[in-house]
């Protein structure tokens, strides 16, 4: 997607950083509809001419912004999967479950943060200068889940249907449901269910799946 990012903004200024914290704060706790530019210049305490001169458009912000928030999720995540990597008893859907847990603990930590990334994804489904935003969005979490995998991968020689990509897809789609549901319903919903069932059909599938040796 062709840059409108302003010339005259520089990645480590303070306002900017503003700008974008308060972005997050007004659609976390107000939501999308109600994060205007005069909003987030208000909730950073700033002039609203500041963020003109850092954005040239609020769909500027939401990209970048949405950005960050794929980033700091997936290192956090990253940092937790990878405690797994000596541990031979932690198995692929373990991972998930560590996935899983950065992001709820990261809900509960900022209430509405999750949900406005959801938000966020939508106005760039519905926005047809934004849809790459959401098209790179899910590209990180299925790269995210691809370097949790590889660890299992390279302990599991297994010959899937749709090779590693597919396995992918699969644990990036399921996280993202389980997400979904629980911020739809925390009380009817139950992610450890999902993830157990999903632990035993990949043990009984594996066996099957083992590649045949060489020769």
């Amino acid at each position: 997607m062709p840059s409108t990012r302003s010339p005259r903004r520089r990645p480590d200024d303070a306002r900017r950083t503003e700008l974008l914290n308060a972005a997050r704060t007004v659609i976390a706790r107000d939501g999308v509809t109600a994060a205007s530019t005069r909003r987030i210049t208000e909730e950073a305490g700033l002039p609203h001419g500041m963020f003109h001169y850092w954005f040239s458009t609020k769909e500027e912000l939401f990209e970048e912004l949405i950005g960050e928030v794929v980033t700091e999720l997936r290192t956090a995540s990253a940092s937790v999967t990878s405690k797994m990597d000596g541990d031979s008893d932690a198995g692929l859907v373990d991972r998930l479950r560590a996935a899983f847990e950065v992001v709820r603990h990261d809900e509960q930590r900022q209430p509405g943060r999750q949900i406005a990334m959801y938000e966020l994804t939508t106005l760039a489904l519905r926005t047809p200068a934004l849809r790459d935003m959401a098209r790179h969005q899910y590209a990180a979490y299925r790269e995210a889940t691809r370097e949790a995998t590889a660890p299992w991968l390279a302990d599991h020689d297994v010959d899937l249907p749709g090779g590693s990509q597919a396995l992918c897809e699969l644990l990036a789609v399921v996280l993202d449901g389980a997400v979904l549901a629980w911020l739809a319903d925390p009380e009817g919903s139950n992610p450890e269910q999902v993830f157990t069932v999903l632990d035993a059909l990949l043990a009984r599938a594996v066996p099957a799946l083992r590649a045949e040796p060489a020769g």
